[in-house]
């Protein structure tokens, strides 16, 4: 875990503060894999409010600092509070670790007493755009591979491959990139949104298509259950109509709770639906999974969804 330091100054947009990280927090943060920082909530902490900003540096190596808005403060009594509310894929840990997370990780640095003491805060956090220059790239290769390849002047073919020559010459006007940063991009995404081919001469986006490609999804066999993450403002027009792709060519869903809640909270108050997707797939719906772990189908009807909220 990082080592806040005790500076902060007065700004336009409120307080900015400083923190240190080592460098394994401090990349999930600047490739926006983290967005929730876990503090002691003492009295530096307290200075914290919605709207300030954070300049993390980085404890390990030359990486230039980043800015962070602050778009959230969870306070809890102590991190087991906060280990079972918030998504821990959002608070440091990865698919491989998250299994193993435990409040013992956070009270090595913070005592059980100082938890008693001061409480404890999940400060959630947004990257200033403006300090990530890969982060707009890849808003825009989202665009470009997903819905509309002609804003690079380029083309997919039918599996939705685009040649990466190509692509890297359509956007250096707006977005240059060099082959190791679209690496870079690719191998950081926090979703998992895009592929090379084995020579890295094509690139494709492995779901979430509004454009007719077949990414060559193979039919699967889901679990029981899956879940599907989104906004209160939304919840209604679910319960009477459904899942429905919308723009999308396929309904999205998560294999877990915990997934589904950090797609949810995108959206404001997040909605976690429980679908019977065992069920429906005896039910003869059919179901795919892409290459990072998205379940795709075409509908889901309100019959087989049921509202946990959160």
């Amino acid at each position: 875990m990082g080592t806040p330091t005790n500076s902060s100054s007065k700004g336009a947009s409120g307080m900015k503060h400083q923190m240190k990280l080592k460098a394994q927090p401090f990349n999930m943060i600047r490739s926006s894999q983290k967005t929730f920082e876990l503090r002691l909530y003492d009295e530096k902490r307290q200075k914290l409010q919605i709207g300030d900003e954070i300049e993390f540096s980085c404890l390990e190596g030359n990486e230039a600092p980043f800015v962070v808005r602050v778009t959230g403060l969870h306070l809890f009594e102590n991190f087991a509070a906060l280990y079972s509310a918030l998504p821990l894929l959002k608070c440091g840990y990865t698919e491989e670790t998250v299994e193993d997370a435990s409040p013992d990780d956070m009270n090595q640095y913070y005592s059980i007493e100082e938890q008693a003491q001061y409480g404890v805060v999940g400060i959630e956090i947004k990257l200033k755009q403006t300090d990530d220059p890969l982060l707009r790239a890849s808003r825009f290769l989202s665009l470009v591979l997903r819905h509309k390849p002609e804003a690079a002047g380029i083309s997919l073919d039918e599996h939705g491959w685009a040649n990466v020559k190509n692509l890297l010459r359509g956007i250096a006007n707006r977005h240059p990139l060099t082959m190791e940063q679209l690496e870079r991009i690719v191998r950081n995404d926090d979703k998992q949104r895009y592929s090379f081919n084995d020579d890295k001469t094509k690139i494709r986006a492995n779901q979430g298509h509004s454009i007719p490609v077949d990414v060559e999804l193979a039919e699967c066999n889901p679990p029981e259950f899956l879940y599907h993450g989104t906004g209160e403002k939304y919840r209604n027009s679910i319960l009477e109509n459904g899942l429905v792709p919308k723009t999308r060519l396929y309904v999205h869903l998560s294999k877990d709770i915990e997934t589904a809640e950090t797609v949810g909270i995108r959206h404001g108050a997040p909605v976690v639906f429980i679908v019977q997707s065992g069920q429906m797939a005896k039910d003869g719906f059919r179901f795919y999974c892409s290459e990072n772990g998205v379940w795709l189908t075409k509908h889901v009807p309100p019959k087989y969804l049921k509202d946990i909220g959160r």
